[in-house]
């Protein structure tokens, strides 16, 4: 898992997967950069120190208000605190360095996006690219075909932007929406719907065909039939990357989150 547990004098953490640029918190340069107030920093601060779960600054800023979701992307790119998909791969020894670069080369030539490029040469399958790009990206991976969905959410987010966008309502925990996209290295998508919806949107990932068919569930003809709510089932794939969207996808819609070694293959 990428995340840490915050210091017992709540402390600003170090630097892990590049989360901290080398010689300067990240905090900092949010401030130095103006797009936070010292005073902002310092209550985030205070607030990531009570947390029992490690969240990034920069996250904690963006959940208080003080930060756009494309504000705190830009910085992250930026100062490179975001590991590469590729990087990832490798590191989880899922891909050899001479496949990254075969990958890489073909990607200059062809302007795809590398994990469709790694699954097209067959050197990792779509579940093994979507858990890279999560631990990349700092958000889970859920199985949609065992989430209860609810028609309400269509009012939130149509049928014709769903299906444009690949979008899929999970459910809503007071001011939150949690929606489930094919693509969600494209942040676009949720700075559209927390304008729209006045909510704070915050994005999980999926198969293609899982996908496909939860938006086939919600937005078509026939009567919803969601999976049987008593068995409660495991709806997690892989590690969890972000335990807030846990925790709430477990307690709303009444599921399990189990750790990838309890997890059914």
């Amino acid at each position: 898992m990428l995340l840490r547990t915050a210091p017992a004098n709540g402390g600003t953490p170090e630097a892990a997967n590049g989360e901290t640029p080398p010689g300067s918190r990240f905090g900092e340069l949010l401030v130095e950069e103006g797009l936070v107030t010292p005073d902002q920093l310092a209550e985030a601060l205070r607030v990531q120190s009570t947390l029992g779960t490690y969240i990034p600054i920069g996250r904690v800023l963006m959940m208080r208000g003080c930060l756009t979701r494309s504000q705190l992307t830009t910085m992250l790119g930026r100062h490179r605190k975001r590991a590469r998909l590729g990087e990832l791969l490798v590191r989880s020894r899922r891909l050899t360095p001479e496949q990254l670069e075969t990958a890489l080369a073909r990607q200059q030539r062809m302007r795809q996006p590398l994990g469709q490029i790694l699954i097209e040469l067959g050197y990792v399958t779509e579940v093994t690219m979507r858990e890279g790009l999560c631990s990349q990206l700092h958000i889970n991976f859920f199985d949609l075909d065992r989430i209860p969905l609810n028609r309400d959410l269509t009012r939130i987010v149509g049928a014709k932007y769903a299906l444009r966008r690949r979008v899929v309502p999970l459910f809503r925990a007071e001011r939150m929406l949690v929606v489930a996209v094919e693509n969600p290295t494209e942040m676009g998508v949720a700075e559209e719907l927390q304008q729209h919806a006045r909510l704070r949107v915050e994005l999980v990932t999926s198969t293609t065909e899982k996908i496909e068919r939860a938006l086939a569930r919600l937005y078509g003809d026939e009567p919803l039939v969601n999976p049987d709510p008593c068995l409660h089932p495991n709806i997690m794939i892989g590690d969890v990357h972000d335990q807030e969207v846990a925790d709430l996808a477990a307690k709303t819609l009444k599921v399990r989150i189990l750790p990838p070694y309890w997890q059914a293959s």
